[in-house]
């Protein structure tokens, strides 16, 4: 970790861990101007730079277009535009602090907090807490003799979520049908082996149970609890065509408590036995060969 400074900006770099760059998110920079005053542009860069208004106004400008904000709202340098930002000479005081980003998670995390290249602003979005995780964060990088690699992994995701606290109270997962409907089966993927019931399922899509079983079944063409089998049957026919895997690791893997009865449902829904499945499979598979 290396430190800039310079009068009224203070700018400290992160070096890293190779673990910290292969999880799609890492801090690259963080920084301050406590007395902003120069204009800084015009520039591209080639990381996601989160700048935050502490307090005064800065006009900000980006290919072309450009907005005012206040304190509270924040704005965000994305990679390939070309960006400007400056005091408002009305203002007595600016102040700005930032943090900046790389990794190819960042389009799709900053796109859940509203912030995309064609609208790279917010307003109201944060408050002191997040400039709080922006202090810890130069604080650890103000360190560079020590490893503070999974602090500043954490402080980064703490920092993006702190974005906006009441967005969720704004905009609930259930204020509409479409979104859970759209999420729904994502989730069932993900957890299709945990024996989730359908009441469960409701639960987590904030909707009474007949009222989710209808939905769902109107969207897909299909029960819930019937799409929830054909993504369990998926997934044991992907295990058992892998070599190696036994029909009772398969079974346990997706959540049957013992071999009788994952044959019994796999046999139904299949019309063959798991054991009939795998030597056709591998009967095919040689041949192929």
């Amino acid at each position: 970790m290396t430190v800039n400074q310079r009068p009224s900006r203070e700018e400290y770099f992160n070096n890293p861990a190779h673990f910290e760059t292969q999880l799609g998110l890492w801090i690259f920079k963080s920084g301050s101007h406590p007395f902003f005053t120069e204009k800084a542009g015009p520039r591209s860069v080639e990381f996601y730079s989160i700048h935050f208004v502490a307090c005064g106004k800065v006009l900000f400008e980006w290919d072309g277009r450009n907005v005012s904000l206040s304190a509270g709202d924040l704005f965000c340098l994305f990679p390939g535009s070309v960006y400007t930002y400056a005091k408002d000479c009305d203002q007595p005081s600016t102040m700005i602090t930032w943090t900046a980003f790389m990794g190819e998670l960042m389009p799709s995390i900053l796109k859940h907090v509203d912030l995309c290249p064609e609208q790279p602003y917010r307003r109201n979005a944060f408050g002191e807490s997040a400039l709080a995780v922006i202090k810890e964060i130069q604080g650890l990088l103000r360190q560079p003799q020590q490893d503070h690699s999974l602090q500043l992994m954490s402080l980064g995701f703490q920092l993006i979520h702190s974005i906006d606290p009441n967005r969720n109270q704004r905009h609930p997962a259930s204020s509409s049908a479409s979104d859970w409907l759209e999420s729904v089966p994502g989730y069932m993927k993900l957890y299709c082996t945990e024996n989730l019931s359908v009441e469960e399922l409701a639960a987590w899509a904030g909707v009474h149970r007949s009222h989710f079983t209808r939905a769902f079944t109107r969207r897909y063409g299909i029960s819930p609890s019937r799409y929830m089998q054909q993504l369990i049957m998926e997934k044991a026919t992907r295990l058992l065509s892998a070599e190696g895997t036994s029909i009772t690791h398969t079974a346990l893997s997706l959540g049957y408590s013992d071999l009788f009865t994952f044959s019994r449902a796999f046999t139904r829904y299949f019309g063959m036995t798991p054991s009939a499945f795998v030597k056709g499979h591998r009967s095919s598979s040689t041949a192929r060969e």
